[in-house]
């Protein structure tokens, strides 16, 4: 029901200098990341922003017990400011909002918080909303500094040529000042994003990697994507931004796996606008971002929609975030001895977000709903007995067709070191579908790093939905007491191409697996143009991928062959090579050999007449998988 996984990376031992050291009597500016709140880096948020709201959120910080938690910075982004300079040229506050500005900076101070605000590296910010600090550099930095300002967002939008010498212009200016001030960048708007070549060395404390993010799931994923490789581009005095947290989000599921991979990342903690306690509060989550034992974290191992990542701790503990990107629930699983910690009979498992303490003797489980994460501290060693870590999981086909039964498997797994024993779970099924056998299932005895499986048969009674969704629900008695397990899955329904062309980009697919970050359809390495051998493409010409790869896909021996073009994508390193498969039912039907980076595209037409499934793989070339982009062009089946 699975391919294997693709292990990215078993030991996570990197090395992150990026920011030049403070002299011996100069305070070390962000020697963590930054945590704070902030309204809407942008001009469209203006109107909601004022002194009676900033000054209200001061005390929701105090008195909810967020300044205590680490939430320092208190940002008011865009149109704090009057839209034309002072006779003497000085930035003057919009006293329709701000009528006291300096007066409300002391309110934050006199409340141990520290203030921030917004500039730009043009003659306007984004918007025109307010003047930015062009050619006014050292007279701005001076204001700053007199108000008592801690923090400066500084934004690009307005004024995008020559970013990396306008803001080393401000940050020499701040230092000029002698005041302590973050110098937080935001360059969205340049031509290739890659901050964090240029950043630290003009002197800025966090730079913001992406465009300010929707709130969608997607969009948050495509944030962190782009985090991948920047292990090494982060750490004391300067720290990668994948964007704030926009967290209106309603979905608690949601929210909880943004701010686990933000923490996994040693990300600026900086809520934008909606400041929900029961996600941002969690202190067992900031702790994580908090600690810096020498890299961030990464995706260790990629099982499609499915991800596991890692960060080691100072204290020789791992952080690990069982993240399920998909919009179906699914079992997660994973070895800990893939993250490095050190080896042990038992570990000691806490679930970050709900407290609970467990014990696994090497592997971690999770029934993972869609589109969120199961976030745990791992520690070697387990000094007081505790919970054993079970799993109650439903394991279904990666699709299914309209009135054929569907196969399955619901499992329950003690993978702690103490036994479990009368168990009894419920099967249910929606409406459409009758189970074959019980729906209820005894199990009594489960021994410790033991599984129990129950076959299922599911069979149509009626017209089939788009997809179908199996839940297990029970309890079971650990030396602890009774305590319960739920679990689910979902498949959808899959159809074979209509008569024609149809191209494998615009298909559901059944199944797809990726060496760093997520498949891309039309695009690769986060949403570069495609281009192989000098020529290039435009967008939505095919699929893009790194390797090793395989994409999954029904023809239900509907087609007659597979065409594309394919080859080494030009953003690939130097040495990168490759090979392309093709496989129908499991038979190898074409193979490339290796193929290098610079390598022309190569066209082939290859019979496929009777596969059911069809999968598209590209295999590394045996050197390593780093920096391995390749790219279907046009990838099509005729039927």
């Amino acid at each position: 029901m699975r391919r294997f996984g693709v292990l990215l990376l078993t030991l996570l031992t990197f090395g992150t200098a990026i920011a030049a050291p403070a002299a011996a009597d100069e305070p070390v500016i962000a020697a963590k990341p930054p945590m704070g709140i902030s309204w809407s880096r942008g001009w469209n948020q203006c109107p909601r922003i004022d002194d009676a709201k900033v000054r209200a959120a001061v005390d929701m910080l105090v008195t909810s017990g967020l300044k205590d938690a680490g939430y320092t910075y208190v940002n008011i982004a865009s149109c704090w400011a009057a839209k034309t300079r002072a006779a003497d040229g000085r930035l003057q506050p919009d006293t329709a909002k701000y009528p006291d500005l300096p007066g409300l900076i002391a309110y934050v101070h006199a409340n141990g918080l520290k203030f921030g605000l917004h500039s730009g590296t043009g003659a306007l910010v984004c918007g025109s909303a307010m003047p930015g600090s062009r050619d006014h550099e050292e007279l701005d930095a001076q204001t700053f500094a007199t108000w008592g300002v801690d923090y400066l967002e500084y934004d690009t939008c307005g004024g995008e040529n020559g970013v990396a010498a306008a803001t080393k212009k401000m940050s020499d200016a701040l230092k000029a000042t002698g005041r302590p001030i973050l110098f937080a960048m935001i360059d969205t708007f340049s031509a290739n994003y890659r901050q964090w070549e240029w950043a630290p060395g003009a002197g800025a404390h966090t730079w913001q990697l992406t465009s300010d993010l929707t709130e969608n799931f997607g969009s948050v994923m495509q944030a962190v994507d782009s985090m991948i490789p920047l292990a090494g581009h982060t750490g004391p005095g300067g720290w990668s931004d994948p964007g704030y947290l926009n967290f209106s989000i309603a979905d608690p599921w949601v929210r909880r796996a943004q701010f686990s991979l933000w923490a996994l990342l040693n990300a600026p903690l900086i809520p934008n606008e909606a400041f929900q306690l029961d996600t941002i509060g969690n202190r067992d989550v900031i702790a994580v971002d908090q600690d810096w034992s020498g890299t961030p974290g990464r995706k260790i191992r990629d099982l499609g929609d499915a991800e596991i990542w890692a960060k080691p701790m100072s204290d020789g503990s791992v952080a690990v975030l069982l993240l399920n990107r998909s919009w179906t629930a699914r079992t997660i699983a994973f070895d800990l001895a893939e993250s490095g910690i050190a080896a042990a009979s038992a570990y000691r498992v806490r679930d970050l977000w709900t407290g609970t303490e467990l014990t696994s003797t090497g592997t971690l489980r999770t029934s993972a709903r869609a589109s969120s994460g199961t976030f745990l501290r791992v520690w070697p060693g387990q000094p007081s007995p505790a919970e054993p870590l079970v799993t109650l999981g439903v394991e279904l086909p990666e699709g299914f067709l309209a009135g054929q039964p569907v196969p399955g498997t619901v499992t329950l797994t003690n993978d702690g070191d103490t036994p479990i024993t009368d168990a009894r779970y419920t099967i249910t099924v929606p409406s459409g579908w009758a189970l074959d056998g019980s729906a209820q299932v005894d199990v009594p005895r489960v021994s410790p790093g033991s599984t129990v499986t129950r076959e299922i048969t599911l069979r149509p009674t009626a017209a089939p939905a788009a997809k179908v969704l199996v839940g297990a629900s029970g309890g079971y008695t650990s030396e602890f007491g009774p305590r319960t397990a739920t679990g689910s899955a979902e498949a959808p329904l899959v159809t074979a191409p209509g008569t024609g062309t149809t191209y494998l980009s615009t298909r559901p697919w059944l199944y797809s697996e990726n060496g760093l970050g997520p498949v891309e359809r039309g695009s690769v390495a986060n949403g570069r143009a495609m281009a192989i051998g000098g020529v290039g493409y435009q967008p939505n010409s095919g699929i893009g991928v790194h390797a090793p790869s395989v994409i999954r896909l029904y023809l239900g021996g509907a087609c007659k062959s597979f065409t594309t073009q394919y080859g080494v994508d030009d953003v690939s390193g130097p040495q990168a090579t490759v090979a392309f498969r093709l496989l129908g039912d499991g038979r190898e039907l074409f193979s490339t050999g290796i193929v290098q980076r610079g390598t022309r595209p190569q066209k082939v037409t290859i019979p496929v007449t009777g596969v059911q499934q069809l999968a598209i793989a590209v295999d590394d070339g045996g050197d390593g998988s780093a920096d391995e982009y390749a790219d279907w062009i046009a990838p099509n089946v005729s039927c």
